[in-house]
């Protein structure tokens, strides 16, 4: 993959793209961006870059034969470090081998690349012994280091990498991302998902490739029916069904925020807006100080799936208390 193919943060490039013709790529780099951003593509990408046999462009070639095993996760000098433990970190033993094993020259490339994904697990002290590679790192010796956040890396760390921070891309560049990786998916859907994941093309990816994105936009929509025609069983059944998976639930969540909010916009501005059905039907059913308090049911029941409440008591909570809100006077 090259740099141009990787969707947005075009400012990162601009910045980084030039240290390569002056050969002045930092020895260390951390991509920092929240999760589904592409900062392991991103890493990789530069990897490739690095141990290149023939650029073109200022970017990877995607021929050579270093090209084609880092792409397959085969290179023997892109070192991925093996991480360890219950939160899947890198221990001390294992930075300390990859210490002694950065001076060992590069087995088929001119370059050595290790590449580190979440360091803000890593421990202080595993950070410590890190130090040490980072101050003096051996001639053509890389280190390329993914985090969420910056806050639970050492400062002194921080201070030998140059930091790059990933951010969101643009709805419409990831509306155009996903017709044409997803073709063969509604286009209607597609922008939806586009809009819910805020720019976030691992988020849009995860939910296209790993749940039904149908089902869970029916049972959304199911949602609104059944709470417009205030039918409280109804309701219940509906939650029932989207609430059988964490994951898909909170989904299923998001695309039913997205027709709130669109009902919250009908009831302000009615004319040149077109949207769904089932914002049409909420905008007729309720006014926006009811629409508001239901978002705020939903959002406060996304916040109890992050953490981690049990499900049952949960699809219970948001029917009844969706329910209240829309129909029991205080």
């Amino acid at each position: 993959m090259r740099f141009n193919n990787f969707i947005g943060n075009d400012y990162i490039k601009k910045q980084l793209l030039p240290l390569f013709l002056q050969n002045k790529v930092p020895h260390a780099i951390i991509l920092v961006g929240e999760k589904g951003l592409g900062k392991k593509t991103f890493a990789k990408i530069i990897a490739q870059r690095l141990v290149c046999n023939n650029t073109i462009d200022n970017n990877p070639c995607e021929i050579c034969l270093n090209c084609k095993k880092v792409e397959n996760n085969t290179h023997p000098d892109v070192i991925y470090p093996e991480k360890s433990g219950a939160l899947q970190s890198y221990s001390i033993a294992t930075i300390r081998k990859i210490r002694w094993d950065a001076y060992v020259a590069p087995n088929e490339a001119s370059k050595k690349v290790y590449i580190f994904s979440d360091i803000d697990n890593m421990g202080i002290p595993a950070q410590n012994a890190l130090l040490k590679i980072l101050e003096e790192p051996p001639k053509n010796v890389f280190f390329i280091f993914t985090c969420v956040s910056l806050s639970n890396v050492l400062p002194t760390v921080c201070s030998r990498a140059q930091q790059f921070a990933l951010s969101n891309v643009d709805t419409l560049d990831l509306q155009n991302y996903l017709l044409k990786r997803y073709s063969e998916k509604s286009e209607e859907n597609l922008k939806k998902i586009a809009r819910i994941s805020k720019g976030n093309i691992g988020l849009a990816n995860n939910l296209l490739e790993s749940s039904d994105v149908e089902v869970l936009m029916d049972g959304a929509k199911k949602i609104v029916l059944a709470l417009c025609s205030a039918k409280e069983f109804d309701l219940i059944e509906s939650v029932g069904k989207i609430s059988e998976n964490r994951k898909d639930f909170f989904f299923a969540l998001d695309f039913l925020l997205d027709v709130f909010r669109d009902s919250v916009i009908l009831s302000v501005n009615h004319k040149g807006f077109n949207e769904s059905e089932y914002a049409k039907i909420l905008e007729k059913k309720f006014s926006i100080k009811q629409i508001l308090k239901l978002i705020d049911v939903v959002y406060k029941t996304k916040n109890y799936l992050d953490n981690n409440v049990n499900m049952s008591i949960l699809s219970t909570y948001f029917s009844s208390i969706l329910f209240g809100e829309a129909y029991i006077k205080k």
